[in-house]
């Protein structure tokens, strides 16, 4: 190696070997350190799969416009009847700030909005009739005028021949008759039960239905003239009593606010007027409840 280094020719020669082999080791060091930068950037422009990444946003979205829709509808339906609901009104300004918590129950709302709906349909809410409560659900003084004082002496006095063949008049002696209807006029000042409302209307006024449901009678019943009951699930019955003209039948399906008959003032009646009454598994409940959601 010696003899061979005495060479000037023979030591450039090595000389330049060792600067080409310092080179390529340079570019090779140099690769490395680039490729672990390219390696460091890719890791870096990943996606994090978190929990917001998970979202279905087109389906938040689907859910979200049908929230809104029922929503909407069911809005307009209690405008109809004249019935509002605060909550309602909070879940149609929820936040769209936390997505994830929108995501998981967005579905949820929807199902449950279109049950509501659905169920809205089935509960008497409202008056069925554009007019005012004249008489409330409860204890009233019975509002048919007594009969006029003559009359009720004059059914009193019973007239008979003396000896003489002379007319006698004398105060009659009247029983009480146990089988006498119960829809004869009451005693001046009496008090009684009042099972529904009364709703001022002209004589002739459309009478819609509070509820969707199914029509279990349909003609004249007693003291309430001119009759319609609906049922409509739940042990939730209504009935409509002084109409002047029935316009369903017995079986007939309606739908809420069809026009189901006429106001009028048949049967045990003061004057036009529609009686409303609501049945909660065969007993008198006050319609009040149902005037607010």
């Amino acid at each position: 190696m010696v003899q061979f280094l005495k060479s000037k020719k023979k030591k450039n020669i090595v000389l330049i070997l060792l600067l080409i082999i310092c080179f390529i080791e340079g570019l090779v060091i140099g690769k490395f350190y680039n490729d672990k930068d390219d390696k460091v950037y890719q890791v870096n422009i990943v996606k994090i799969n978190n929990e917001k990444d998970s979202i279905d946003h087109l389906q938040l979205k689907t859910d979200l416009a049908l929230v809104d829709q029922s929503i909407r509808s069911i809005d307009g339906f209690l405008k109809s009847k004249n019935v509002s609901d605060l909550r309602i009104e909070k879940l149609a300004k929820d936040s769209l700030e936390n997505e994830v918590y929108l995501a998981k129950v967005s579905n949820r709302y929807s199902q449950y909005l279109v049950d509501l709906e659905q169920r809205l349909q089935q509960v008497p809410l409202g008056v069925p009739a554009d007019g005012y409560i004249s008489s409330n659900f409860g204890i009233r003084k019975n509002p048919i005028p007594p009969k006029s004082t003559d009359v009720a002496n004059n059914s009193n006095i019973a007239e008979e021949k003396d000896s003489l063949g002379n007319v006698v008049k004398r105060q009659a002696i009247v029983k009480e008759d146990k089988n006498a209807s119960s829809n004869a006029p009451a005693e001046k000042d009496q008090m009684q039960f009042h099972k529904g409302l009364d709703v001022a209307v002209a004589y002739g006024s459309p009478v819609k239905s509070a509820a969707a449901g199914k029509v279990i009678f349909s003609g004249v019943r007693g003291g309430y003239g001119n009759c319609v009951m609906i049922e409509h699930g739940n042990g939730l019955v209504t009935l409509y009593g002084h109409l002047s003209e029935l316009l369903v039948e017995t079986n007939d399906r309606v739908k809420v606010n069809q026009i189901i008959a006429k106001s009028g003032n048949t049967g045990r009646s003061t004057g036009p007027h529609l009686h409303y009454e609501v049945h909660k598994n065969n007993q008198p409940i006050n319609p009040r409840l149902f005037l607010n959601f």
